[in-house]
């Protein structure tokens, strides 16, 4: 088919621009016409070899391109590797650090989760990702001291104590009036 007179560009229904979809124009012939599908021929083998050059060039071009963007993934890939490393390394610390804080709290509070809402983790990790078990032992008698009622029940049973609120039974040398007038009377006396 390549062969065919007719199948060149000029010969078909395309415009004065050239063959479709190669962007490259045809060359009128210029002087003297030469014979039939002899001159035709050749005009095909001028045009083929023109379209064939623009599109070794673009593949040139291409392919240039292509290696540039190789080239500048590959230099910010190690520094998103390094950023994202540094994020999984964070991450993986403070899943320890409340580990520990947990671990810590087990004997000291009724929930331990508590422990977690209440104490700012990112502050219980070192800077390497190393963690301070004392700082994190600290941070948690630190909580009992300041919200008592978080603490665990004493051994008894009883809630760690409040001290006197003012409420409650009391014991009194005194027994109480029988009669609401008795009660008057005492209030009056004293």
């Amino acid at each position: 088919m390549a062969d065919d007179p007719r199948n060149t560009p000029g010969n078909g229904p395309e415009d004065d621009q050239g063959a479709p979809g190669t962007g490259v124009a045809t060359e009128p012939t210029g002087g003297a016409v030469k014979g039939g599908a002899e001159g035709d021929q050749a005009d095909a083998v001028k045009t083929a070899e023109t379209a064939r050059a623009a599109a070794e060039k673009r593949a040139t071009e291409a392919e240039q391109e292509a290696a540039r963007l190789r080239r500048s993934n590959a230099a910010t890939k190690g520094t998103d590797l390094d950023a994202l490393r540094a994020e999984v390394r964070q991450e993986f610390t403070e899943a320890l650090v409340r580990a520990e804080l947990r671990a810590a709290a087990a004997g000291k509070l009724r929930d331990p989760a508590d422990a977690l809402a209440l104490l700012d983790v990112s502050t219980l990790a070192g800077s390497g990702g190393d963690i301070d078990a004392a700082a994190v032992a600290a941070a948690v008698d630190q909580l009992v001291k300041d919200k008592p009622y978080l603490a665990v029940a004493d051994q008894d049973g009883s809630a760690p104590s409040w001290g006197d609120v003012g409420a409650g039974p009391r014991d009194t040398a005194e027994p109480e009036p029988a009669t609401p007038l008795d009660r008057l009377r005492r209030a009056y006396e004293a």
